[in-house]
């Protein structure tokens, strides 16, 4: 982790040098390089948006976590990840500046073009810092890209044209604004459209092959052979008919983005299919409780796990991983006792049970279950019902769930589900 840490600094101090240098040397070069080193970070940012991407190269430790930020209510304006909008305004001026490097008297205007959008993404930057100081996360790659827009409000502002920015926007002679809005629909759409098929993925292609030859092969992409044994204990909690045929059980951190973002999905998933009920155990991702993470990470993730315990005791589990998973900034102590209290737990009685040494021994024994399992990161689904009385782990999540249990209700084939995937690490 310490080397990831110098090589993302390394490489965004870089950037922002040989950027500088060339902004002082050469005002359309340096334009043009900046807005090069704002395009690959964002459209990485894009690709780890995506909750199955895995863990980003700059989520460090808890101060820098990529992943905290850039899959945060705030990295998304209707749907759209914010980092694929970065991608197109800064194809736009990449495009405009080396065209116009190439070709001045043509692309008289850039500067005042490149000037206010830089000035409108840092306005933006500010909101985003001010996102990461209250999610208590910093994403360094978003930092490297504040710095970017800084640099492109300098050498626009240096290189503006003296007409202005209407002048810019209505000479038609001028081919800045039309190869700017070319270049950037360009890479947004094709980003976005590559973004949605991702985010699709093996259950687009499952729904596209469903009565064709190919279907009961595409069924194989939702589902693994598990990495070892999975039994439930009998004492966890139930979302759903205690009875009902098919079991999905969900491992979670409750400062895993992922993981909250599954939560209303497992809801939806229950309530359309009352045949499936929903298992949760803990896997918090902080050495504090669990020994299988080898650094602190999420270190509010023990004492949440604990609060849903002491919850579950009292019959309001679900209530209480509701708040938790809403308010993933504030899960310390004080946010813990006031989400208790908005719950109408029994104060004296919760503060007995968070202290108690079998709360930590009731989550210890989920992690030791997931390690079991080879968990290596959250959420871990796994459904049981449709193989014969064995366990599979489900790669497409509560969609790829709810498909492979609909098609094992209504008698179709399903595969054998393949060999698990290697681990990353």
């Amino acid at each position: 982790m310490q080397g990831n840490l110098l090589l993302v600094v390394g490489g965004v101090l870089v950037g922002w040098t040989l950027s500088g240098l060339l902004l002082w040397k050469d005002r359309r070069l340096g334009i043009a390089m900046a807005s090069a080193m704002g395009l690959l970070v964002a459209l990485y940012l894009g690709a780890q948006h995506l909750d199955s991407a895995g863990a980003s190269l700059c989520s460090i430790n808890q101060v820098f976590d990529c992943d905290k930020v850039n899959r945060s209510q705030y990295s998304e304006v209707m749907g759209i990840p914010i980092a694929l909008l970065g991608a197109g305004f800064y194809a736009a001026v990449l495009a405009a500046a080396v065209l116009g490097r190439l070709n001045p008297d043509k692309y008289p205007r850039t500067g005042s073009l490149v000037l206010a959008g830089a000035a409108l993404s840092v306005v933006y930057s500010a909101f985003l810092a001010w996102a990461s100081v209250k999610l208590g996360a910093w994403c360094l790659l978003c930092i490297s890209m504040y710095g970017v827009n800084l640099l492109l409000l300098v050498g626009g502002w240096t290189s503006r044209h003296p007409d202005g920015l209407v002048a810019a926007l209505g000479d038609r002679e001028d081919r800045s604004l039309s190869t700017m809005l070319t270049a950037g629909l360009v890479v947004f759409v094709a980003s976005m459209g590559w973004y949605n098929m991702q985010k699709g993925g093996a259950v687009a292609e499952v729904k596209g092959a469903q009565g064709g030859q190919d279907e009961t092969a595409a069924y194989a992409q939702l589902m693994e052979q598990t990495r070892g044994t999975l039994t439930l204990d009998g004492t966890e909690p139930v979302l759903g008919d205690p009875g009902a045929p098919y079991t999905v059980v969900e491992f979670a951190d409750f400062e895993c983005p992922a993981c909250a973002s599954v939560t209303p999905m497992m809801h939806e998933l229950v309530e359309r299919n009352p045949n499936v009920k929903v298992v949760f155990k803990q896997y918090p991702l902080s050495n504090i409780c669990n020994p299988n993470i080898g650094r602190e990470f999420h270190k509010n993730a023990c004492r949440a796990a604990s609060a849903a315990e002491c919850a579950h005791q009292q019959g309001r589990f679900w209530d209480m991983t509701y708040l938790l998973f809403k308010n993933q900034t504030e899960l310390d102590a004080d946010g813990i006792s006031f989400m208790a209290e908005q719950v109408g737990l029994d104060a004296a009685a919760f503060t007995a049970c968070m202290g108690d040494p079998s709360t930590l021994a009731s989550i210890q024994a989920d992690v030791a279950a997931g390690e079991r399992l080879g968990i290596d990161g959250t959420p871990a689904l796994f459904l049981h019902g449709i193989a014969e009385g064995q366990w599979v782990a489900l790669t497409a999540g509560p969609e790829g769930a709810e498909l492979l249990v609909r098609a094992h209700a209504q008698g179709k084939t399903l595969p054998p589900p393949p060999p698990p995937a290697p681990h990353d690490h």
